[in-house]
């Protein structure tokens, strides 16, 4: 994926944080909007400390929607410059790294039968965000980069997230549209159907309350029309447990059934 030159905040050790654009722009069938970017994660174990920093963010996410191989997170960290006597900086488990990325392969692009190579992949907000977790390992680290004379660490967060959202950046999404010359957008859980296309139709509700979750509608954005398939985001399934919630049970109904019909290629 493709990296801009605005800088948003800047990730322990100093990393820039970055907005990340899709980086194959051949012509695509299929469109992807999500939500949000994450990060590559590390835990950081401070010289003579007890305890090791976990979830801590040290860099942008390579791709949207990134896998998280073991190897590419190690050559990531290996780059990160942890000043001599500082401490040691490794892998986060590799359940934490790409998992939505992992996730979004098997449970929504196996089952339309697409590659990575089929889609172009968006979010509504092109950088990293951090969670609550997050917001507390960066915390942790700040609390000595005076000691250790590190750079002082700061990362959008998901309670301000939406203060990144412009009439700017949506033009910039409709106009990634039209680039990919996609025919059909899946769209990843409730934010895309209220920050993005409640302006073209305002009949697309709740997902949880949507008879028909996982169908094709259809949209018109702009001079095009275009097919729209909704969606809950990965990360609302990464709990095991929500396999028998609505929320998993909607969306295991859908491959089960409703996506072995659905033609896209």
């Amino acid at each position: 994926m493709k990296k801009n030159d605005t800088i948003l905040g800047t990730f322990p050790f100093g990393n820039p944080v970055m907005k990340i654009k899709q980086a194959n722009i051949l012509p695509k069938p299929v469109f992807i909007l999500g939500v949000y970017g994450s990060a590559v994660f590390a835990q950081f174990k401070p010289a003579n400390a007890k305890s090791t920093i976990r979830y801590l963010p040290i860099d942008n996410e390579p791709e949207i929607f990134w896998r998280g191989s073991q190897e590419e997170t190690k050559k990531i960290i290996t780059n990160i410059k942890v000043p001599r006597l500082t401490g040691n900086l490794i892998s986060e488990d590799k359940t934490i790294n790409g998992v939505l990325g992992r996730l979004l392969d098997k449970y929504y692009l196996h089952q339309l039968k697409l590659k990575r190579d089929d889609v172009w992949i968006c979010n509504l907000i092109p950088h990293a965000v951090i969670n609550k977790n997050e917001r507390k390992a960066l915390k942790k680290y700040n609390e000595l980069h005076s000691l250790f004379n590190l750079p002082e660490a700061a990362i959008p967060t998901k309670k301000d997230r939406w203060n990144f959202f412009s009439k700017k950046r949506y033009r910039e999404i409709i106009e990634e549209i039209y680039q990919s010359r996609a025919e059909v957008i899946i769209s990843l859980g409730q934010q895309p159907l209220k920050w993005f296309f409640k302006e073209f139709n305002l009949d697309l509700g709740n997902l949880l309350n949507t008879k028909d979750y996982g169908s094709i509608a259809e949209v018109q954005i702009d001079s095009i029309k275009i097919k729209l398939i909704p969606l809950f985001h990965p990360k609302q399934l990464i709990k095991e447990s929500n396999i028998d919630t609505k929320v998993g049970l909607l969306h295991y109904d859908w491959m089960k059934n409703k996506s072995r019909k659905i033609k896209l290629t």
